[in-house]
């Protein structure tokens, strides 16, 4: 078995909880609220902010050219076609200046990215990709089990027509052969790598949980507070 082949085997109980999560499955039949949605995707645009950061951070670290410029065009790419997304999705569930100004991550978005950068800062670019990797790996799968589905709306369709693309799938194809390759390099850091991978597959998991539930950072210390 590759390396990935191995990691996607160990941590295949993130990927189910993530494909049976009452929040994509509600995108997958179009019951989830919108205001859930709305919640999920103003979240995800820090996330994919930070995300091309870290790839950057990747690039500045990587030893060979086409890793470079893999990492820079995926960073590119994340700009011109997720955060667009993001933009369009913006205008038409009404988020105002008003709530971009006061938006704050919840704490599995923050913990999240913080587990991507303390990789890449740590580590070499092996290392950050490994952090980085679950995400589009996820994204694609879910994708594709789900790119028949109808949910009747718009948006939701548009987000399951974007991670089942012919262009996701070539890209995944494209970090799959990377993440072995640096695996097969580096056989002394596989623990570390899959401690990463396995780290971002749980957050992969928590960010569907975290709009599902309207986490925040009282939420969980509230109950013990007497007033």
């Amino acid at each position: 078995m590759t390396f990935c082949e191995r990691v996607r085997q160990e941590n295949d109980i993130y990927f189910e909880a993530s494909f049976n999560h009452p929040f994509v499955q509600g995108i997958v039949d179009g019951t989830l609220p919108l205001e859930k949605f709305k919640d999920y995707m103003m979240q995800d645009a820090y996330y994919l902010k930070h995300y091309t950061k870290v790839l950057s951070i990747a690039a500045s670290k990587a030893t060979e050219a086409d890793e470079t410029l893999y990492y820079l065009q995926s960073a590119q790419n994340i700009q011109l076609a997720e955060l667009e997304m993001h933009r369009i999705t913006f205008r038409e569930l009404g988020v105002t200046e008003e709530e971009l100004a006061a938006f704050e991550p919840a704490p599995a978005a923050y913990n999240y990215v913080s587990h991507m950068y303390n990789a890449a800062h740590n580590g070499d670019a092996a290392e950050a990709f490994a952090a980085m990797f679950p995400c589009p790996w996820l994204y694609l799968e879910i994708g594709n089990r789900f790119k028949d589905a109808k949910p009747g709306v718009p948006l939701y369709e548009q987000w399951i027509a974007l991670y089942s693309s012919d262009e996701m799938n070539e890209n995944i194809g494209q970090q799959l052969a990377l993440m072995n390759r640096y695996a097969e390099a580096q056989p002394e850091k596989e623990a570390l790598f899959k401690q990463h991978f396995k780290k971002s597959c749980y957050y992969e998991w928590k960010f569907w949980e975290m709009p599902w539930t309207a986490e925040n950072w009282e939420q969980e210390v509230a109950h013990y507070v007497t007033r």
